[in-house]
């Protein structure tokens, strides 16, 4: 059968694990050069065990600003059929229930449009479990309940219940980055976040701009475009904008990146520091004035609630150049 659902993971045949479209990007330029491309295989058993293969796309392209903005996502490969059961196919999925009211309908068209609209984010910093060639999964779906559906009903409504959720503020930016650039202001407003703690808060509301943002706000992703000064493989993020007309910075030491498991990938995007005109960083974490009261600093609690972007880039320079898909 042929996927209906949107495709937000995929297994790696080279990691042997089951990734985001954003964790396979991470994981790609964590490699050393040269890169290779990975293969990807459905999530689902029944299709992998038949070698169903999905195509990975602008997962080897740096996050950059565009005036046209493609997210890197995941589709089915035309050549191949998914089982019945497979998790991506859904056969009454255009279809609206019974009992939807006309708002319902609206949001779930509004979501369809998202390549990996977001419905929970967890942003609680969790050890990473040791990884083996079958148990290792890098921001993958939730447990499935304990009950084994028994019939196609079942099933259905299980695909129907499934909510999308991640722990990767990275592939939440990503969604976040689709919706403003896809979406009308009447549609970008529709869509919510439920974040355990907070509660259910719009999806526009979770992103706080640093020049709007608030001190010791720690209950929202701060963003916006500055300049990066390098210390060692550390650096400071400075931003453009100003609070109260205090500077902001961000700064990450030589020894968070060392113990940093993506650090490559970050000093990849910033490698590019002279060919583009900024960039913007996206953090979860809390605004502290300094003891002078001069400035203000983003501090996070770890480096995985710290998401780069690369501004536009400058006359004669393309630092995030796709490459050809496979």
């Amino acid at each position: 059968m042929k996927t209906t659902r949107t495709i937000t993971r995929a297994f790696c045949v080279e990691l042997q694990q089951e990734l985001s479209i954003v964790a396979a990007r991470r994981e790609y330029f964590s490699q050393e050069l040269p890169r290779a491309r990975f293969s990807f295989l459905c999530s689902s058993e029944p299709c992998r065990a038949s070698g169903v293969k999905i195509t990975g796309v602008r997962y080897d392209v740096k996050p950059q600003e565009h005036l046209t903005f493609v997210a890197a996502h995941y589709r089915a490969n035309p050549n191949y059929e998914h089982h019945p059961d497979c998790e991506w196919v859904d056969p009454e999925v255009t279809l609206p229930a019974a009992d939807e009211t006309q708002a319902e309908s609206e949001l779930r068209r509004v979501k369809r449009k998202l390549d990996d609209y977001i419905d929970v984010f967890d942003p609680t910093v969790k050890e990473r479990p040791k990884q083996t060639a079958t148990a290792g999964k890098a921001d993958t779906k939730p447990p499935e309940s304990a009950k084994d559906p028994s019939s196609s009903t079942d099933i259905l409504k299980a695909k129907q219940d499934k909510q999308n959720r991640t722990s990767n503020l990275e592939r939440l930016v990503d969604s976040f980055r689709q919706a403003q650039a896809s979406l009308s202001k009447e549609e970008l407003a529709l869509l919510t976040l439920r974040v355990p703690g907070l509660g259910e808060v719009s999806l526009r509301a979770y992103f706080r701009h640093i020049k709007f943002a608030q001190l010791n706000d720690d209950r929202r992703v701060l963003y916006g475009g500055g300049l990066v000064e390098r210390y060692g493989i550390g650096f400071k993020f400075k931003f453009f904008d100003r609070l109260q007309g205090k500077l902001v910075t961000l700064y990450v030491s030589p020894a968070q990146m060392q113990a940093y498991r993506s650090s490559r990938y970050l000093s990849e995007l910033l490698s590019h520091a002279d060919e583009v005109r900024f960039f913007t960083v996206f953090a979860l974490g809390t605004l502290v004035a300094s003891p002078s009261g001069k400035s203000v600093s983003v501090e996070i609690e770890d480096l995985r609630h710290l998401a780069i972007v690369l501004g536009p880039a400058r006359d004669g320079a393309d630092p995030a150049k796709p490459v050809l898909e496979s």
